[in-house]
């Protein structure tokens, strides 16, 4: 597959390294044959699975966001939800589990040993094979390649992977050239943009990626946590980036921000999240339609934008590529109505 724009070669040294140690984890009894029926633990399992086997999903672990069902093909759109059960706030018990007889459960994201010990468990409980597959955003590719292997669409798993691997690829190029050196960034979360995600945390991976630089680089506990206004102006971000619906128009329009290069400069990038979102929401292969965003707002390095005839073409190629991605991973209809919240 060749990807409009991102004539690149496949895999640069990193993204191979990445790729040596194989992702998936089994728990249980072996699979016989390709799995007909399969359980998402989570949401990142559950946007993967959906990409690669949309008529093997047998529901979503959580509610899509609103507007979510349009930018889905129509067998993605009708499923149901029927809980999740990973993490501590598991809502899918093993009875229910039992009921919806799925072949296979999977589960995507940083495998620990509480994750291990979680499967291991629930093989044991219901019988039923439990797969972790671990990873973060340069292992997309690899994800994709070896969950497809594993449930039988090792083609459609190809397809996706080269796309993976191009996007992949062009940022870290970019990163390459800044040489840790790149611009400041905030991503700002929560109603009022003062809760952020510290630098190395998932949350801002894939800002951290490309080659931008957390401004919030003191760590607290946890992925993300609040921080001052202040500490926001004394960082003075180059910009800030949020997925919080409708917050960069509140943070432009906002007095008390003004004094922020990123306000000044109107770098405040409002990034969508529907139906997943392309920087978090969740930490999974969603995220690859947001490094192409990336790759294509900084294609000369964070510069400024003056005429309307330039934003408009950036905007209109923007949202080009957003379409090819969705269509491609979500079977999104091609006559769709595009939610607000699904495009920058």
């Amino acid at each position: 597959m060749t990807v409009p724009g991102l004539a690149l070669p496949w895999m640069r040294d990193g993204l191979a390294q990445a790729e040596a140690v194989p992702l998936l984890s089994r728990f249980g009894q072996p699979l016989q044959g390709r799995p007909a029926r399969v359980i998402a633990a989570g949401p990142p399992a559950a946007v993967l699975t959906a990409a690669l086997v949309p008529g093997q999903l047998l529901g979503w672990p959580a509610r899509l966001p609103q507007g979510a069902q349009a930018l889905l093909s129509p067998t993605l759109a009708r499923l149901p939800v029927v809980g999740r059960l990973s993490g501590r706030g598991s809502t899918l018990g093993v009875e229910g589990l039992l009921a919806l007889a799925p072949d296979v459960i999977i589960d995507a994201g940083t495998v620990d040993g509480f994750y291990r010990a979680q499967a291991e468990r629930l093989a044991a409980q219901s019988g039923i094979t439990c797969v972790l597959v671990d990873g973060r955003l340069p292992q997309n590719a690899q994800q994709l390649r070896e969950v497809g292997a594993l449930l039988g669409v090792p083609q459609r798993a190809e397809q996706l992977a080269a796309y993976a691997d191009a996007v992949l690829a062009q940022a870290q190029q970019r990163r390459t050239r800044w040489n840790g050196d790149g611009p400041r960034f905030y991503l700002a979360r929560g109603a009022d943009g003062l809760e952020t995600g510290w630098q190395g945390a998932i949350n801002a991976e894939l800002l951290e990626f490309v080659g931008l630089r957390n401004v919030a680089q003191t760590r607290g506990q946890g992925s993300v946590g609040r921080v001052s206004l202040e500490q926001v102006l004394a960082w003075n971000p180059d910009v800030i980036v949020t997925q919080q619906p409708g917050l960069a128009a509140q943070i432009s329009a906002d007095p008390r921000w003004r004094g922020i290069r990123a306000v000044q400069m109107a770098r405040v990038w409002q990034v969508p999240s529907v139906p997943f979102g392309w920087v978090d929401g969740p930490p999974g292969i969603n995220r690859l339609v947001g490094l192409r965003w990336l790759n294509l707002m900084l294609a000369d390095g964070l510069h400024d934008i003056s005429s309307t005839e330039d934003r408009t073409a950036l905007q209109a190629r923007v949202r080009h590529e957003a379409q090819v991605f969705h269509q491609l991973f979500y079977g999104t209809p091609a006559d769709a109505v595009w939610p607000a919240e699904s495009l920058p």
